[in-house]
């Protein structure tokens, strides 16, 4: 061996090696790019909602909407005892609506004839005795209506002073409120009789307003002043079966105002 194939031996050698760590460099990157392309996937898929979603109701609890008619023989349906007054069509109406409904009350009329003959309507009662009926009877604590429809002041205006009535009213809305906070009342502005409406009954419902606007939001208002005809009485006071179901369909209205998705309440 002569001396320059001794030193070009090695010399290749060292060449071999460089070559080899040069061709494994790429092989150590590798990893690192695919490991980030998940990361980026997940996120991208979470962030993204369906539009066809539908959200669920917050606070909202599917029963049956507890409706309390209060008042006096109007509202227990005077005039045709066998019909059950409003009651009759507003089942009806709010049925259709979508509402699962329970009429509430220690009264019955329409018994046999509608399927929920349940109220609080009295005969002959005033304002100030259906204040003393919730006071000593539990009324409210005992059926704990989500909604009150308070056709009342009849009576107190054939005898009573203006002023005074329109007073009772707002004691009597104050008394409900603090027993049910979260109880939504509907107050009628009353029906006149047959002959139409005096001045008292000008007075008194021209009051009501003001009178609810004062309670609050869960207060609101059912305008019947003008919605009968004398052929939709059939005594002085009291409405037919025909003039009782366009209160119904007031109602039905002002109900459907407070805005309660059919068949879902609000929870308590």
């Amino acid at each position: 061996m002569n001396r320059n194939t001794t030193y070009i031996m090695p010399l290749l050698g060292l060449l071999a090696g460089c070559a080899s760590a040069t061709i494994n460099l790429p092989t150590q990157q590798a990893p690192l790019v695919t490991a980030t392309l998940p990361i980026v996937s997940t996120l991208t898929l979470t962030s993204a909602p369906l539009e066809t979603d539908t959200p669920p109701c917050n606070d909202i609890q599917k029963r049956n909407l507890k409706i309390m008619p209060l008042g006096d023989s109007i509202t227990y349906g005077t005039g045709d005892l066998s019909y059950g007054g409003y009651r009759n069509l507003l089942g009806v109406l709010l049925t259709t609506d979508g509402y699962s409904i329970d009429f509430v009350g220690s009264q019955k009329n329409g018994d046999g004839v509608i399927p929920d003959p349940d109220n609080e309507g009295h005969p002959g009662w005033r304002i100030s005795n259906i204040k003393q009926g919730i006071d000593s009877e539990n009324w409210l604590e005992t059926y704990q209506p989500d909604i009150i429809l308070l056709h009342i002041g009849s009576n107190d205006l054939r005898n009573g002073n203006q002023v005074y009535v329109r007073d009772s009213l707002s004691v009597l809305l104050d008394d409900i409120l603090a027993r049910l906070p979260k109880t939504y009342i509907i107050v009628a502005q009353i029906i006149p009789t047959r002959w139409g409406a005096d001045s008292n009954n000008h007075f008194y419902n021209d009051a009501i307003p003001s009178i609810v606007a004062a309670k609050g939001a869960r207060v609101s208002i059912a305008d019947m002043r003008n919605i009968l005809s004398k052929k939709d009485f059939l005594t002085l006071y009291h409405p037919n079966a025909g003039g009782y179901d366009k209160m119904a369909h007031t109602w039905e209205s002002a109900i459907l105002a407070l805005g309660i998705p059919g068949g879902c309440l609000i929870s308590r």
